[in-house]
């Protein structure tokens, strides 16, 4: 759903004008929350039947700033934390709990006047109505849990954003083991951490990274928030990380909230990572098989280096509703292997289905960069949103490897069966990028492209992108081969199909579109593009 979206959408503006004709102010479900800057830091409520559940902000966080919003889930108001902006806003952002199938209206309100305003994806999230109830405020009413809601108002998306993580009640929860503080349980090899702050430095005195052990699970309860680290390693017996909690970083341990190393067997569901001011990747695993992310979210806003997921010579990944906002890739998958690309362990079968990503800087979805890694294969993205995606907010239209969907390999090696499937974009610039190069990051980062290698068999289907910047590389594909100079192997880029490819309500036809400007065709690097 959507109120005077960017693209100008005709269906969508009678939407809106219907709806608030239909609601009015004196509707008792339309009726506009006041702004309070103290409701912004929310209570903690669970409702006589247990339908629904609201955490207060823990005090110990470090706000950057007084809430600019205010959320209330039927008579309840959300906690909301916040983070600053690159380009000088607050980004907002807050959980709560209600039990999927039961309708629940969320008001929300802003500091100012809501001029116009988005609420993304405008599919799949089981918003009913959106009725703007008075010119600071919006109510939406939605009985679908684990669907998390963005807010833009006022046609800045780089400023006041709000994301609401709208879950489930948890069915599967461990007993209550302690009402408050942590504890760990040696009889189910269990982390237990209960409703409130924790410091992992005061917990661990030696660290704070929490290492969890073959077989055992950490559990952050709802309305539990970890200042500290978690890390697996070596584990065959599997771990699980599961809760509605969050964890998070800050200046004082800017290093990987959530890391996991030469691993067999790793779930994560529920949790929030939040990377709170330092330049800093979010979440890695590095040689790890059949991990399971479900129903997470991870959050940073700072420039940059705050990459959201980067996966490095695994297999076996099922990434699941999961919702990512970092100022650099969202997702990242990598080759980091010691030697050749030819002797470093693949990156394979790794999937990833109803996914919401957002990145200020770099790439949605990040295929390669460094590549040691012998073979990249059946990696697929589906029935996911991108929200938006920035190439640089210092160095816009410069990097042309940057692209929502990019393939860029730094090192000769073999790329394959690769599939995006059913992907709206709603904010981005370039929309796709494929190819090889000797470096990037203006020479900083080298590659070597002394082996061979190639990309084929990639296909983008049911792919659109809703709107265009005006920027030079809105919307544009670019697509580049390696010319075998100084003595290496000549790359191609081969073998794309183009499914029902649509900018706005224009569906790329041929290679002689517009979209293909940057293109470098004439050297016959990039071959057999088709086109349905």
């Amino acid at each position: 759903m959507t109120g005077a979206s960017f693209d100008g959408n005709v269906k969508y503006f009678l939407f809106l004008l219907f709806s608030f004709l239909l609601f009015p102010a004196t509707d008792v479900c339309a009726k506009g929350l006041p702004y309070s800057p103290e409701k912004g830091l929310g209570e903690n409520f669970t409702d006589a039947k247990g339908r629904y559940s609201t955490h207060a902000v823990v005090k110990e966080f470090p706000l950057e700033g007084t809430p600019l919003y205010n959320v209330k889930v039927n008579d309840a108001y959300v906690g909301l934390y916040n983070d600053s902006s690159h380009d000088g806003g607050l980004v907002h952002f807050g959980s709560f709990e209600f039990e999927d199938g039961t309708e629940i209206t969320i008001n929300i309100s802003y500091h100012k006047e809501i001029k116009n305003f988005e609420i993304l994806p405008k599919r799949g999230t089981g918003v009913k109505k959106v009725v703007r109830t008075g010119p600071n405020s919006i109510a939406i009413k939605t009985k679908r849990a684990d669907r998390n809601l963005t807010l833009i108002v006022n046609n800045e998306p780089r400023k006041d954003v709000l994301h609401l993580f709208c879950n489930s009640i948890e069915k599967h929860a461990p007993d209550h083991i302690c009402e408050s503080g942590y504890r760990k349980v040696e009889k189910s090899k269990l982390h237990y951490f209960a409703p409130g702050f924790h410091d992992l430095k005061e917990i661990l005195k030696n660290g704070d990274q929490l290492r969890i052990e073959d077989g055992w699970s950490l559990y952050l309860a709802p309305g539990a928030v970890v200042r500290g680290r978690v890390a697996a390693r070596e584990t065959r017996m599997g771990v699980k990380i599961f809760g509605r909690g969050m964890m998070f970083n800050d200046e004082e341990n800017p290093k990987v909230i959530f890391e996991a190393a030469y691993c067999d067997g790793i779930t994560v569901e529920g949790v929030l990572f939040h990377c709170h001011r330092p330049q800093c990747w979010q979440t890695a695993m590095s040689h790890c098989s059949n991990v399971v992310f479900d129903g997470v979210k991870i959050l940073s806003t700072r420039y940059a280096c705050t990459d959201g997921i980067d996966i490095i010579n695994c297999s076996k990944c099922l990434f699941n509703n999961t919702f990512i906002r970092s100022n650099d890739d969202a997702i990242a998958i990598k080759g980091l292997g010691g030697s050749k690309p030819e002797n470093c362990a693949p990156n394979r079968d790794i999937h990833f289905t109803n996914m919401q990503l957002w990145n200020d800087c770099n790439c949605a979805i990040g295929i390669g960069a460094e590549s040691r890694c012998s073979l990249y294969e059946n990696i697929s993205f589906t029935n996911s949103a991108i929200l938006y995606s920035y190439d640089d907010p210092n160095y816009h239209e410069q990097l042309d490897e940057r692209a929502a969907m990019t393939i860029c390999s730094l090192h000769g090696t073999f790329y394959k069966n690769i599939c995006y499937e059913n992907i709206d974009l709603y904010h981005c610039e370039r929309l796709i990028a494929i190819g090889f190069k000797s470096d990037f990051w203006f020479g900083s980062i080298k590659g070597d492209q002394t082996t061979c290698g190639e990309i084929a068999d990639v296909t983008f289907r049911n792919i659109r992108s809703y709107s265009a910047s005006g920027s030079s590389i809105a919307n544009k594909i670019h697509l580049y081969g390696w010319d075998g100079s100084n003595g290496t192997c000549k790359k191609f880029v081969r073998n794309i199909l183009f499914d029902n490819v649509r900018t706005g309500k224009r569906k790329i036809k041929s290679s002689c579109d517009a979209a293909f400007s940057e293109c470098n065709f004439g050297k016959g690097l990039v071959k057999n593009l088709k086109f349905k």
